[in-house]
């Protein structure tokens, strides 16, 4: 979120062209995708607690260290740090939900997690705005990396210490979740959507500042209505899937990937600077509908000492994703100086992949006990 904000001074300040500033974009889902596998086996096998504040205590770190950067290659390796660090978050919060609810709950309080990424996006970007437009967006990280130290002493003592596991937990069910058909086509849902997502959250600012002609601190406003919104749809669903979602996933995904593709399809075409921003929030309303669905998936269906491993297999391709994503779109955008047409072309062909793999989805046996995990192939 701060670096799509803040990626128009730091290109202005490196002089990087499109192309440039996709790659620095795409450096930090690099190694976060890399660490999803690790971090969610180490979720299962030692507890969320200290796996979270490692995690915040790291990105904020290196959030910090963004702002001391004196060279591309200095901003790239630390974003490189940056999701690393940040990696152990997705899966070991999925743990923390295993360990505190009951199955029937546990969709809204994951989607009560991730929808807080959503309000804290709409909250940073005004905020990373405001400042990198009266202080500089180097003061910018300073502050958001203190007040990230601030919050993992504040987790360290709110997460409680992790229930006794049996020594082989995570380690026995791994290797099952991996042959897992459900599991693989879940992962790529979450793929194509994510494609979609972080191409949106990573050049949306750089498009309404250079396209719409908006300054920094408007576009970081304009850019935070759509996650507000994205935030309460995310509350919405996490509540339908605990009510009347068990064994509709599918339903639930197809329909949010259609509305993906539906409203990426007619932001090719808005004129004005409303509907635009329309569009873009209701397209992230139908990915919140898949996000919300795709999490909620290995805390309902997967036993809770295996839990993390399948949330951060699950990540490993939405984030695969986010590292591609960035990086494709400033290509695609530099083989067409000015036309927006291909990145769109390419975001609809990724909404629509999200739909095809999601009409196939198909639940499998669920019959309990240390098998299960095995049993989530269809």
């Amino acid at each position: 979120m701060a670096m799509s904000v803040s990626i128009v001074p730091i290109q202005n300040e490196f002089s990087l062209d499109a192309r440039s500033a996709g790659l620095l974009l795409s450096a930090f889902y690099v190694s976060y995708a890399l660490m999803q596998l690790a971090a969610g086996w180490l979720g299962d096998r030692f507890g969320a607690r200290v796996i979270l504040v490692f995690s915040v205590a790291c990105w904020s770190v290196f959030t910090g260290a963004t702002g001391m950067a004196t060279t591309f290659a200095m901003l790239l390796v630390v974003r490189v740090l940056f999701g690393i660090g940040e990696g152990g978050f997705a899966p070991a919060s999925s743990v923390t939900i295993a360990e505190t609810f009951p199955k029937p709950e546990r969709a809204r309080a994951k989607s009560l997690v991730i929808g807080a990424s959503f309000l804290g996006s709409a909250i940073g970007s005004g905020a990373i705005a405001a400042l990198i437009h009266t202080h500089g967006w180097r003061f910018a990280y300073h502050v958001f990396g203190l007040f990230g130290i601030l919050v993992a002493v504040v987790l360290w003592f709110a997460v409680k210490r992790p229930p006794r596991r049996p020594k082989q937990a995570g380690k026995a069910a791994f290797s099952a979740l991996l042959r897992s058909l459900v599991l693989r086509k879940t992962m790529l849902i979450f793929f194509f959507a994510n494609i979609v997502y972080v191409a949106l959250v990573s050049w949306m600012p750089s498009f309404l500042i250079r396209v719409r002609h908006i300054d920094i601190l408007h576009a970081g406003i304009a850019s935070a209505v759509p996650y507000v919104v994205a935030f309460a749809c995310l509350l919405l669903v996490g509540w339908l899937l605990d009510k009347v979602g068990q064994g509709r996933e599918r339903v639930f995904m197809a329909v949010g990937a259609t509305a993906m593709a539906v409203f990426i399809a007619l932001m090719a075409y808005a004129e004005s600077l409303p509907a635009m921003l329309t569009l873009w929030t209701l397209a992230l309303m139908g990915y919140t509908v898949v996000y919300g669905t795709v999490f909620a998936i290995p805390l309902k269906h997967i036993p809770d000492e295996s839990v993390g491993s399948a949330a951060g297999i699950i990540n490993f391709g939405g984030q695969l994703a986010a590292a591609i994503s960035p990086a494709l779109i400033g290509v695609l955008m530099d083989l067409v100086p000015g036309s927006y047409v291909l990145p769109y072309a390419a975001l609809l062909v990724s909404a629509l992949g999200a739909l095809v793999v999601a009409l196939t989805w198909r639940p499998g046996s669920h019959a309990g006990g240390p098998g299960e995990a095995a049993g989530v192939a269809a």
